[in-house]
């Protein structure tokens, strides 16, 4: 059994739709050349649109690094290795991830391992919490010992 697309897209109705969809949120290049495939269009359109959106503003690595890395730790409380590994799952490029891992300061997250201290009683308890959440041991050791 085939899968058959239920629409096809001219190649600036597709312009459209992708400018639309990166206008919702930021994108990596990643997720959008994967809606575009998803979307039917054909692989040598490719670097034509995605230069595109680019050449116009909808598609920014470094902005889509620093939004994912802000709301990953800011919203479901993710350390800093887990945030790059996230961002390199996505394949973007190390120098982006090293921008959007700038956007958390030592200070946002110490303060934050030390209010997350207080839900765990033991000790190692918390260091395997920091651990899974992608924080290093040095900050995790530090945020026992003033806590």
């Amino acid at each position: 059994m085939s899968f058959t697309r239920s629409k096809t897209y001219t190649l600036e109705a597709a312009k459209v739709a992708i400018e639309r969809y990166c206008a919702f949120q930021e994108r990596c290049q990643s997720e959008v050349e994967e809606r575009l495939r998803s979307m039917g269009v054909l692989p040598e359109a490719l670097p034509e649109l995605v230069a595109d959106l680019m050449a116009n503003g909808f598609l920014n690595e470094e902005r889509f690094a620093r939004a994912f890395a802000r709301g990953k730790f800011r919203i479901k409380g993710w350390g800093p290795r887990k945030i790059a590994q996230g961002l390199q799952a996505k394949r973007v490029s190390s120098a982006c991830i090293n921008l959007g891992l700038s956007e958390l300061s030592a200070e946002e997250v110490h303060e934050y391992l030390l209010r997350q201290r207080e839900k765990y009683p033991d000790d190692h308890e918390f260091l395997a919490w920091a651990y899974r959440r992608g924080f290093d041991r040095s900050s995790a050791v530090q945020a026992l010992q003033e806590h």
